[in-house]
């Protein structure tokens, strides 16, 4: 027979046991799609579907609702920590970026190759929109869910390949879609989870894309400094004044330069004796000289009349 002390203890361990299996009993009963503390459970993801036509099933409206409303129930800000947390783990699992901290993962490519890894996980990317749109949710979702935007995202490592973006908040200048006259949108970043990889028709076969659900977009367009469009303008328009004055002063010294060399001239002509001076006869009370004509040559024919003495007579 067993004595009262050990009936005692085993009382007391079935007293200690049976909060614990009314504790498991009631976690058993609980919505299979309660997030954990970060971020939903990625095995919710596991009966989700790559590459099916149709996009998302009918099947797979249930989670797909649930996940859009769950993020809209979170802080985007835990959100990130949560990317961001998965993110080093991935890297942590890959020697090159372990060795490597100072290298950057290529997200977009892993996530295309390793979709299993990262279905159901929260990752936070970068990048670009090219396309937006905007269409009524299901009438049959139970969360009120009114509006879902649809965007196209490439990022920096995607190449050619979009990523497609399913969120239900936008900032409100894309309310209708894209801007007017702009046909693409950068600084935009989104934080979600890989829901599946999705098949689409593009121009010439099928091709595939992630397929994120995010609460919302965040886009940060680059600001308009106007002081500084004001300063430019400004140091603009001085550099042309500064660039015409100095043409000016320019144009006005060469003149200056052009009017002494004249000046200079004229007082040099002016010492000078000139060409009909030369060609006169000389003023000097000297006799100039005489050029003799060569010795064969007869001299000019003198005056019978001036010449006194008579000829020599052929007879003398």
């Amino acid at each position: 027979m067993l004595s009262s002390r050990r009936i005692r203890t085993l009382v007391g361990l079935v007293s200690l046991l049976a909060p614990l299996t009314l504790l498991a009993d009631e976690k058993a009963s609980e919505d299979p799609f309660k997030p954990f503390p970060e971020q939903l459970q990625p095995s919710l993801f596991n009966e989700v579907q790559d590459k099916a036509l149709g996009g998302v099933l009918d099947d797979e409206e249930t989670l797909y609702y649930y996940v859009l409303n769950h993020l809209q129930e979170t802080s985007l800000q835990d959100q990130k920590q949560a990317a961001e947390f998965n993110l080093q783990n991935r890297r942590s699992e890959l020697k090159t970026f372990r060795e490597h901290p100072e290298l950057k993962l290529p997200l977009f490519p892993d996530i295309f190759k390793n979709m299993k890894r990262w279905k159901g996980r929260l990752v936070t990317l970068t990048g670009r929109v090219r396309k937006l749109v905007h269409y009524p949710a299901s009438e049959d979702n139970k969360f009120g869910i009114k509006t879902l935007y649809e965007a196209w995202m490439f990022t920096d490592d995607s190449q050619q390949n979009p990523v497609v973006v399913i969120c239900t908040e936008v900032p409100p200048a894309l309310k209708n879609g894209l801007p007017e006259g702009t046909d693409v949108i950068d600084h935009v970043t989104v934080t979600g989870y890989v829901f599946k990889m999705y098949l689409y028709s593009a121009q010439d076969t099928s091709r595939i894309a992630p397929l994120i659900l995010a609460q919302r977009l965040e886009w940060t367009p680059p600001k308009t400094d106007e002081t500084g469009g004001q300063l430019f303008v400004v140091i603009l328009g001085t550099t042309f004044i500064l660039l015409m004055a100095g043409v000016g002063f320019m144009l006005w010294r060469n003149n200056q330069r052009d009017k002494e060399f004249r000046e200079k001239r004229l007082q040099t002509s002016q010492g000078e004796v000139s060409f009909d001076q030369l060609s006169s006869a000389p003023t000097s009370t000297e006799t100039s000289p005489q050029i003799k004509p060569p010795a064969n040559e007869t001299g000019p024919a003198r005056d019978s009349k001036s010449d006194s003495s008579p000829p020599d007579s052929p007879r003398s």
